[in-house]
């Protein structure tokens, strides 16, 4: 049987594909009803600073996180249907998983130069399905503390890339939806990106690096990608965002179900 809706919660961006894709996977099999919908688009209503929200979708049962990005909608189902995850991997490839496919945590992890500023035990726990696995999230964070410098290593490139697909995300939010690659490669600067990555990864203050100024080298790195890389990205933007934001059901849905 579907999972109560008060035990439940499942926190959204509307403009997230993968959200996007779990809200309409769970309206087609019913599957709603049992869980409360939360939009981070409104952190004080939603608390997602007070609940350690790091990615979306968030995945929350008994106020623990159990599931982040990435995520099938599939395995969303399994785990209101209490069937638990469908696929179990190794912890601490699946934390650096959620790290890539989290703009924050990659944007702070590629300005420290570092994955131990994002080894948090809440994103910990979502990552890897700790409490449905029965895994002991603490000794997974050691491990990620341990190995920092050879995960860093061994991720940067993919986090740097997965940044450069958010920077031209927000270039394009930005400018309303009119943008082309022309503009994408002439805003794409070592200073430019030097700036979206400074605001990415910090909250006022909170999350910058004592001495704030990112290493030239990781800018021009990001923002060469960015440039070479302009028709594709901004193909792939244009038709995510487009196919979101025109889905005239998907928001009156969202109007629905969004909990106030």
């Amino acid at each position: 049987m579907p999972g109560e809706y008060n035990k439940y919660t499942l926190y959204i961006h509307p403009t997230c594909a993968s959200s996007y894709e779990v809200v309409k996977h769970l309206a087609g099999k019913g599957l709603l009803d049992s869980v409360r919908l939360v939009s981070t688009a409104e952190p004080a209503a939603s608390q997602v600073l007070g609940r350690s929200v790091w990615s979306v979708p968030w995945l929350v049962v008994d106020e623990v996180p159990v599931a982040t990005d990435p995520v099938e909608p599939a395995e969303v189902e399994a785990i209101l249907l209490g069937e638990g995850p469908l696929e179990a991997g190794d912890p601490v490839e699946e934390f650096m998983e959620a790290v890539l496919h989290s703009a924050y945590a990659a944007a702070v992890a590629y300005l420290h130069g570092s994955v131990k500023p994002v080894a948090d035990t809440a994103l910990i726990s979502a990552a890897t399905r700790a409490p449905l696995r029965g895994l002991d999230v603490e000794e997974v964070a050691r491990e990620v503390l341990e190995r920092a410098d050879e995960l860093y290593a061994g991720w940067e490139d993919k986090i740097m890339r997965a940044l450069g697909i958010s920077f031209v995300r927000e270039l394009w939010w930005a400018h309303g939806g009119e943008l082309e690659k022309e503009q994408v490669r002439e805003l794409a600067t070592p200073g430019n990106v030097g700036l979206w990555l400074v605001a990415k990864a910090s909250i006022g203050r909170s999350g910058l690096p004592s001495r704030p100024m990112p290493p030239r080298e990781r800018l021009e790195r990001l923002a060469g990608f960015v440039r070479r890389g302009a028709a594709g990205l901004l193909f792939k933007v244009r038709r995510e965002q487009e196919t979101i934001l025109g889905d005239e059901e998907y928001w009156k849905l969202l109007g629905e179900r969004l909990a106030g």
